[in-house]
Parts: structure tokens; sequence; C-alpha cells
């Protein structure tokens, strides 16, 4: 008896409710039989539902049909999915294709195609065998895909830089999904080609003339995202009512760690899955030593169709939510499947070969007795000779977010020894713990893991929340996607800032991002001149930084700061890149009885524009307390 795993998803859809039940593939899992067929230069698969034709050379997906439609008909280049990447040169897989699972021989339930790819023995090429897989099953309503790299021992140096998978769709999807704020019609590949080049801009940025959004700026970047808070995106077609989708089963196989950002989908009709995407500098270690052995699998991951049941007069923006609100469902159903035990590969772990960490997170600050676990990331990362995780790009990790009381069970875990690391919730910095040891088949109860986060002293001040984002500040939140507000910002930060702790909020004072070498300067009193040996330091958390920041206090220089992981994520409209944090101490005898100046400014290199996205600031100093400003 075959069983079939249920989600159920509820969603409120305008003026009435709509309950998903969504499982595994989509539609019902039932429908007529897989069938394959070699058509010389390309592989079709049909399960009566969709249809895919893949190129046997080049491991694309040249069509995709659903209900009698190709999404991918006048796409950019005649429209396909592909595979590529950036390093040592812009190149894609180039093979040969063979048939891995024939439905002829499983009663009609699965067709799987293989496309392999072996290096060239050129070093123009990057030295690595790509596999890739397609999986196509009885009922589904879209392809699983799957890329498999391997580097052998006896392969040169090599690097891979950025990794992904792309789909350029059908321009009759007009409308792109990404989170709750990032639900828009797009504008048209007409709007775009009209559309013009915006002076001491990035190429990316063009300002449109024509269209609904006539005088608006349009920019790839304003639908990146975090990849760990994304299990779906994609598009919809308000005309003929039918939606494509990226949906993501595990993040495990992702680059860079949860806050990992990076592109979606955009204009062009361009559905992206950045596997290892390096455009804020997140993950970039992606590198093979000669003599390494790495093999790495992504995927499978679903591509997934899915059209609108409701009635010819509905609105299209019930249209577009219905859609979004199914995709959510399926992606739901994906995750609840994962590992898929129809995928057998020997490089691909099942269920019965991972393992579960679980335990509780204990946060103790004595300098702040509400210190709490609750909604903290945590997970597990491999030391990968000593690269924090946000940069690791060859390895697998697995994250998930603690509970309101701080539990947190991790599952599928692969085996292998890993650190657990901690972060956010409040809390400044990292918390890790090494030698955590996985095994198939085993839970792993860790019990209480207490984090203390560091200080010297109570808080006089601080500025923000440590949670690695910018967010928070003024022109964060959603603006800080449309490159109007990085304009903006621009313009009016280079001039400097003075915040005044006691009067100023920096919700409202604190700008998301700080540009050109002007001080910004914090101003505060202080009632008591602190004691000649009483500890006193200044903590700064980055979002992100490609400056050397210079710290003054009353006038004096009192160390500087540049952080090991440099981005410039606010030109990419990003709210943060790779964190960093330092803390500088302050000497005795500086900080005075009255009105004290605290100033950071940034010290630019040749070429560079000068730009930091600040997550937190917080004064610790013993012996005094603040006057009333």
């Amino acid at each position: 008896m075959k069983i079939i795993r249920v989600v159920l998803v509820a969603a409120c859809m305008l003026a009435s409710s709509i309950c998903f039940a969504n499982v595994p593939g989509g539609g019902s899992g039932n429908g007529p039989d897989v069938s394959l067929k070699d058509e010389g230069d390309s592989i079709v698969l049909d399960n009566g539902i969709v249809a895919i034709r893949i190129n046997k050379t080049d491991a694309s997906v040249r069509s995709f049909i659903y209900q009698g439609m190709n999404l991918f008909e006048g796409g950019h280049g005649g429209g396909r999915f592909y595979w590529s990447w950036n390093t040592p040169a812009y190149g894609g897989p180039h093979g040969t294709a063979m048939v891995t699972a024939d439905p002829a021989s499983n009663h009609g339930d699965y067709a799987e195609v293989k496309v392999h790819s072996p290096w060239s023995g050129k070093s123009a090429d990057a030295a690595m065998d790509v596999d890739i897989y397609y999986s196509l099953k009885r009922g589904t309503q879209g392809y699983y895909a799957t890329a498999m790299l391997n580097h052998p021992a006896s392969y040169p140096r090599t690097d891979v830089g950025e990794w992904r998978s792309n789909a350029y769709i059908s321009p009759l999807f007009d409308w792109l999904s990404v989170d709750a704020l990032r639900q828009r019609k797009m504008p048209t590949l007409e709007d775009m080609v009209a559309s013009v080049p915006v002076e001491g801009a990035p190429k990316e940025v063009t300002l449109l003339t024509s269209g609904i959004y006539a005088g608006q700026f349009e920019c790839k970047y304003s639908y990146s995202a975090d990849l760990g808070d994304l299990n779906v995106w994609g598009w919809s077609s308000t005309s003929k009512r039918v939606g494509i989708w990226m949906t993501i089963p595990s993040h495990e196989y992702y680059n860079g760690g949860p806050m990992k950002r990076e592109l979606t989908g955009h204009m062009n009709h361009a559905l992206l899955n950045m596997l290892n995407g390096s455009h804020y500098s997140q993950g970039t270690k992606l590198s093979m030593a000669a003599g390494s052995v790495f093999k790495k699998t992504y995927g499978p991951f679903f591509v997934y169709a899915n059209s609108y049941q409701g009635a010819a007069s509905d609105s299209s923006s019930k249209v577009v939510e219905s859609l979004w609100h199914d995709a959510q469902a399926q992606a739901v159903a994906e995750r609840s499947a994962w590992p898929y035990s129809w995928f057998k590969n020997a490089d691909y772990v099942q269920e019965s070969g991972r393992g579960t960490v679980s335990g509780t997170l204990k946060v103790s600050d004595g300098g702040n007795p509400a210190a709490t676990a609750a909604g903290a990331w945590i997970g597990l990362a491999p030391d990968d000779n000593g690269t924090d995780f946000q940069l690791q790009g060859r390895t697998y990790q697995f994250w998930v977010k603690t509970s309101a009381d701080g539990r947190f069970s991790i599952p599928h875990v692969l085996p292998g020894v890993y650190h657990l690391w901690a972060f956010g919730a409040g809390n400044i910095g990292t918390f890790k713990q090494a030698n955590i040891e996985v095994s198939a088949g085993k839970a792993l109860d860790v019990g209480t893991v207490l984090w203390t986060p560091p200080r010297v002293a109570d808080t006089l001040w601080e500025i923000g929340i440590p949670d690695r984002d910018s967010q928070e500040f003024h022109n964060g939140a959603f603006n800080y996607t449309q490159w109007a507000t990085f304009a903006k910002s621009r313009s009016e930060s280079e001039s400097g800032l003075t915040y005044t702790v006691g009067k100023s909020d920096w919700r409202k004072d604190w700008n998301y991002a700080q540009f050109g070498p002007a001080p910004w300067t914090i101003k505060f009193s202080l009632a008591d001149k602190p004691a000649k040996d009483a500890p006193a330091s200044l903590y700064i958390a980055l979002a992100s930084s490609e400056s050397t920041l210079m710290v003054t206090v009353n006038g004096t220089q009192i160390g500087t700061y540049k952080t090991p992981h440099p981005a410039h994520a606010p030109i990419r409209l990003g709210s943060h890149g790779p964190f960093a944090e330092t803390r500088i101490a302050i000497p005795p005898g500086l900080l005075k009885r009255g009105t004290n100046t605290i100033a950071i400014s940034q010290v630019m290199g040749k070429g560079k524009t000068g730009t930091t996205q600040y997550d937190y600031l917080r004064l610790e100093a013993a012996g005094t307390r603040l006057a009333t400003p």
C-alpha cells in the first residue's frame, strides 16, 4: 500500500477561507503512468500532468508543459531552466545523458535522467565533475532537480565561485512573489527595454520610462532575501491563472548559514536558485585544493506548477494570492518529506543514515537579567579549517530556531563532527560549542547548553538590536530594498550624523547605513566621572562594512577596526552582509562627568565608496551612570 504524507495549510483568502491539502510533488499523488521518450538530442519525461524536455548535452530543460502551456515559451534566450557557475570562467554542464530510472521498469511510477559532465581537463574550466538529475513521479505537478559536484583527489585546485540554477520563464508570468512584502506586478519586457541607465548607479539599476511604474527605479537586488526565511518563491500569470515556483525542501546544501542573502527572481522573468551565491560576500569559500576530495549534493528541489480553480470573475489579486498560498503549502509538504525516500543515490543520504540533535539553549548575561534564548538561530556546521559558518560553501549546515523556552531539535543531520552555533535573540556575539558528533540513526541530546555573552561592565546605553541586521534603523525595514532609499540615504548621511543618548531615537535618527568619511557622533552625559581603574568599552556589531572604522572618545582616537569580511550590502539593496564585531577598550580617564562624545568615521581605501551598516552599538562602563540629557 502506498502511503502519502499529507500536509494541511490553512490560508485565509480575501473574502473567504481556503484550506490547501498538499502532498509532496503536488496534485493528488495519482495519475497516468510516467513515460520517457528519447528524441535524439533530448529526452522527454511526461506524467500526463506535466512534461519536460531535457537537453542531453547541456542538462537544460528546454520546455515545461503544464495544462497545455509551455511555461518557458518566449523567455529570455527562448526560455529554459539551466545551471551555471562563474569561476574560473562562466560555464555550465556539458556532457552525456543516460537514463537512471526507466518508468517501463517500475510500473510507470518514476523516471529519472542523469547528465554526466566530466571536467574537460582544461585550466579555463572548473576542475570538477558535475552530475545533473531530473526526476518525474506519477501525479506530480512539477519536476525535481538535483546537482552533484565532485572534485577527485587527482584534480588540480579550482574555484567554483557562484553556482546556481535559473529558469527564464514565459513573459506570460507578470507577478513576482518573494515574501509577505515583495508581492508585485512586474514591469513588462517592453518597459524594461524602454528603461534608461541611472547616473552613478550600478548597471543593474534602471529608470522606467513607460508602464505602470514609469518614473520609478527597477533593480534585480530589490528581490533579494535571507534564504533561511524562505521555503518558496516564484511567479504567477494573472491572465493564464497559473504559477511556477521554486520550492526548497531543505536548506542544508546552501552556503553561508541561515541569514545567507541572495537573489530569488527578478525582471526579465528570471526564477533563480542561488545554491552558492556570493552577492553579499557570504558563503564565499567554495574552492577545492589540489589533492582534496570534495563531493556535495544540491537538492533534490522541486519546480512546481499550479493553477487557480476559482471563478472566472475573480480578481487578479485573489488569483495571485491563492496561487501564492498554495505554493507555500506545497513547500511545507516538500519539507515534510525530506529527505526524499524515492531518490536512490549513493551520494544522497536517507533518513536512516541521518541523526537528530536536541537540547535547550540558556542565556546568562549578568548585565541583562531579561536575556533570553527564545527565537535564536541554532545550528550545526563543521569546523572547515576554522572558517566561520557564514563564510562556508563546501559544507552542509543544519539550522533551526529555538522555541520560547530555548528548546531546539535539529533533524536530518548528516553524520559527522560539528560545532554547535547560535546567535540572535537579542544577544551579542556568537555561541559556539565544539565536538558535537552525530551518528547515523541516532538521536543526540546535548542537554542544556549555556551561552554567556561577553561584557566588561553594565550597559550605559545601546543603539539598535543585536540581530545581525540593520532593518530596525531609519530607512531600514522594507525601504532598504529600493534604490531610491539608497540614493536618498547616501545623500543625507554623507554630511554626518549626531545622535544624543536619551533624546534621539535610533529608529528615526540613526540611518540604516553610514556613507562617506564624515563622522557619526554619539553624545551622552555622565553623572559621575568613572574611577581611574573602572573598565569601559565600546562594543560595535556590524551588519556589513567595506571600510576601516576609526573611533574617538572626546577627541582622542582609541582604536580602528576593519571587518575581516568586507561587503557593500547597501548598494545591492541589502540590509546586511556577513556579520562582524569588535570591542574597543576606552582608556582610563577619557570618560568624564558631563557631556561626552564618541565619533565613528570611515577611513576609505582607494576606489571605495565607504559604507557601513551597523547592527548594534553598546557602551559598557563601571562606576558611573547616565545623567539626564
